[in-house]
């Protein structure tokens, strides 16, 4: 059986075997991804094969306050608040780990990213690491930590537009 390509997350799909081995994730989706996103907050894509659920992620508006942005994405003289773009999860079932679908979910988010960017404004995208490993898995990619939290990391749209 094939793997889907990654499409919105509905009530047919299976998200009660998904474990990735980070339990916070597994408990978002299982728990709270379909809500999240039939209700607006989130939207969650899924790869799956015959409906499982092998990697998801979730992409959401946000804003964020200046002084927690880098020099380097807050040029110019920014709102209040610099409108950015959420990666609040991304994951991949620990049984299909090693055969590209996580490489595969963060090019799709951040060219998602990108294009939504161009219609409605962002200047970065912001990732919640769930851990330092995590925190490590998006530095690799050129994500800088905020001045506030190490866990949580920037990277500008531009810079990801230019990458892909």
């Amino acid at each position: 059986m094939a793997l889907s390509v990654p499409e919105p997350l509905t009530a047919a799909h299976g998200v009660s075997e998904f474990n990735c081995g980070k339990p916070a994730l597994d408990h978002w989706l299982k728990a709270r991804a379909l809500s999240n996103q039939e209700k607006g907050f989130t939207a969650v894509l899924v790869v799956h094969e015959a409906s499982r659920v092998v990697g998801y992620y979730g992409l959401a508006p946000t804003a964020i306050v200046p002084n927690v942005l880098r020099r380097s994405i807050r040029t110019g003289q920014p709102p209040d608040t610099v409108p950015c773009l959420l990666l609040g999860q991304l994951a991949t079932d620990i049984g299909w780990a090693g055969r590209g679908i996580g490489t595969g979910l963060v090019k799709h988010a951040l060219e998602r990213c990108v294009a939504a960017a161009s219609l409605v404004g962002g200047r970065a995208l912001m990732v919640n690491a769930v851990d330092d490993e995590a925190a490590a898995f998006w530095k690799r990619r050129g994500f800088l930590t905020s001045r506030s939290d190490p866990l949580i990391l920037f990277r500008s749209i531009a810079d990801i537009a230019a990458s892909i």
